[in-house]
């Protein structure tokens, strides 16, 4: 089942700190844009894309700058991309990192996706909507953090890493990056590029022991995000179909049907047959 599209929490409450920080209102921000507070108590929680799209629109039409998604950069923290930026920084080399970057981002969102290729001796990171265009201030904020991070891993500049950053039209990042050395080109969508033999360099902050306690975390947080999926196929097949609980529980790897009744119910707040009888 494809999931709703959506941006973490953590990422939205970095938005409308900034926006505070640059004169906007907050409270009006979050009105206009739909978001209820309760989608950004929790740690960790997801907040529909349309609506952190809306966000940055209406951070746009109250009168946020052209660069305003350029200057978020400066606010991102770990928490934004909820620890990811540790298990990244702790990579061997930056190869691992980045395919640790691409694997993991879509537990932190869905709404774009991120892919690493390697042609005629240069490696492209490819940032592609799954959807639409994101807004320019998202694409902008996202750049640079990525710019700014790997050279960081590498521990040379911009310009000394990077062969070229392709932006979209809107995007206002072009300003920094020529600033710090690197090639800007117009394309469709965001794309770092650089030396294919700069993929096996090792990371100044490499660490084997907190990398692998990392990864066992992130692995262990998308296969608990897989059986959320499973647990909503679930209620699609007690409503559907007349297949008994013990044959559901089978179908989604469940060793036995009490496991499945219990974590169906921890979900739901109600047990798969009560569930089934419309309860």
């Amino acid at each position: 089942m494809t999931s709703q599209p959506f941006i973490s929490s953590a990422f939205t409450r970095t938005i409308l700190s900034h926006a505070q920080q640059s004169g906007l209102c907050r409270d009006q921000l979050l009105k206009r844009a739909g978001i209820c507070l309760s989608l950004l108590d929790e740690q960790g929680s997801q907040v529909p894309a349309h609506l952190v799209e809306e966000l940055w629109s209406e951070c746009e039409r109250l009168g946020a700058s052209a660069t305003f998604g350029c200057e978020l950069v400066n606010g991102m923290a770990t928490t934004t991309l909820q620890g990811l930026n540790i298990l990244l920084d702790s990579a061997a080399t930056l190869r691992a990192s980045l395919l640790c970057f691409t694997e993991f981002l879509p537990r932190v969102t869905n709404y774009v996706q991120a892919q690493l290729e390697q042609v005629d001796g240069q490696a492209h990171l490819h940032l592609r909507s799954v959807y639409r265009l994101p807004h320019f201030f998202g694409l902008d904020a996202a750049t640079l953090s990525l710019v700014r991070n790997i050279a960081r891993r590498l521990g040379r500049a911009p310009g000394e890493v990077f062969c070229a950053v392709t932006l979209t039209s809107e995007q206002a990042a072009g300003e920094w990056l020529r600033g710090v050395g690197v090639d800007v080109k117009r394309g469709a969508h965001p794309c770092l590029s650089l030396p294919l033999a700069s993929l096996d360099e090792p990371l100044l902050g490499a660490n084997p022991f907190l990398h692998q306690s990392m990864l066992r975390h992130w692995q262990t947080e998308a296969s608990q995000h897989v059986r959320g999926d499973s647990l909503e196929l679930a209620r699609h097949w007690l409503t559907a179909g007349d297949q008994p609980i013990e044959r559901i529980a089978e179908r989604l790897g469940y060793r036995q049907p009490s496991n499945f009744i219990r974590a169906f119910r921890k979900r739901f707040g109600i047990t798969p047959k009560q569930f089934r009888l419309g309860l």
